[in-house]
């Protein structure tokens, strides 16, 4: 066959295929945007760090990560402010049966020695019995701290602590003034806590009337919960994928804090211009989960919900199965 026919022969064949198509562009996932209320403590900041600094993305998703005073989380989540907030445990059973109908997306901080109860060194307190008729100081009266101190006061020590008609009284005063007042004893008690534990757990100037956390655990037989994760019934209908991927990026950031536990502290704290140690401390007192709720996140959560039945701060105890937010 002569070249000139072979020539035709080709062009007839692609003529006939037709002019060959451009590569379809790959088509943009659209993007989806949450908002997560958390507590404003530099550990809460050390758990989404990974998040923050690009360590663990999505390819849909934006998590947008506020860090928030302990008097506005309770606002905020009654409001609906956040998709997503971290809130104390009682929030949920005490509105399972109404609005805002929260869910819960994972547990929060857990605490495991890190509650105490101290007086002045040279108080006439000599034990926590002795707190009956007396006042005792505490940072935020919603504070799971407070029902932690409430039910050893009341399981090992005796004590009437009904709100507000109890032997005890709780009244809230700023963490900075907490020292020098029980060093001048011009408090008779105070709860301490995270970073206002770590300032006076070795002070002259104060002595322990009782290790709640501890003596807690040896009452429920479990680490206490002092907070959760909570989203929204009506948001968990509408924004179900977005809800599941945050549980999985909450879970891998606190892997990632788990495995780079010094380098995230390290960076936190020059970041946030707190003591290193303070942070380094606070892993040994505290944990923090994040991610699904497991079987043990389950009945820690259960066991703080059955300590304020006993208190008479919620009435009834729902089944945690029913109130968790779960991916389908």
């Amino acid at each position: 066959m002569r070249l000139s026919a072979i020539v035709l022969s080709v062009l007839f064949v692609l003529g006939a295929c037709g002019p060959a198509a451009p590569a379809a562009p790959a088509s943009a996932v659209p993007r989806e945007t949450l908002t997560l209320g958390y507590s404003d403590d530099p550990s809460r900041v050390a758990l989404v760090w990974a998040i923050t600094n690009g360590k663990v993305g999505s390819p849909f998703l934006d998590v947008r990560i506020s860090f928030l005073p302990v008097a506005q989380i309770i606002p905020a989540a009654n409001a609906k402010q956040f998709d997503v907030i971290e809130a104390t445990p009682l929030a949920v059973p005490r509105t399972a049966g109404g609005e805002p109908g929260f869910l819960i997306l994972s547990s929060g901080l857990l605490n495991l020695n890190g509650t105490v109860l101290v007086t002045g060194r040279t108080s006439a307190i000599a034990t926590a019995a002795d707190l009956k008729g007396r006042t005792v100081a505490v940072a935020s009266l919603g504070g799971t701290f407070v029902q932690e101190t409430r039910y050893v006061l009341a399981r090992r020590h005796g004590l009437n602590v009904a709100l507000p008609t109890g032997d005890v009284k709780f009244a809230e005063v700023p963490v900075e003034a907490v020292p020098q007042l029980l060093k001048e004893n011009k408090l008779d008690a105070a709860v301490l806590t995270q970073l206002g534990l770590y300032r006076l757990k070795d002070s002259p100037d104060v002595r322990v009337l009782s290790e709640v956390t501890k003596e807690l655990q040896a009452l429920t037989g479990r680490p206490s919960v002092n907070s959760i994760v909570v989203t929204y019934k009506d948001r968990a209908q509408t924004r179900e994928r977005a809800l599941g991927e945050l549980q999985r990026m909450l879970g891998e950031s606190r892997d990632y804090l788990a495995r780079n536990r010094a380098d995230v502290v390290r960076a936190v704290a020059q970041e946030r211009k707190v003591d290193e140690a303070y942070l380094t401390w606070f892993f040994t007192a505290y944990g923090l989960a994040a991610g699904p709720v497991t079987s043990d996140d389950a009945a820690q959560i259960t066991a703080a919900w059955e300590a304020a039945r006993t208190l008479g701060d919620i009435k009834e105890l729902p089944k945690v199965e029913d109130l968790l937010f779960r991916a389908r």
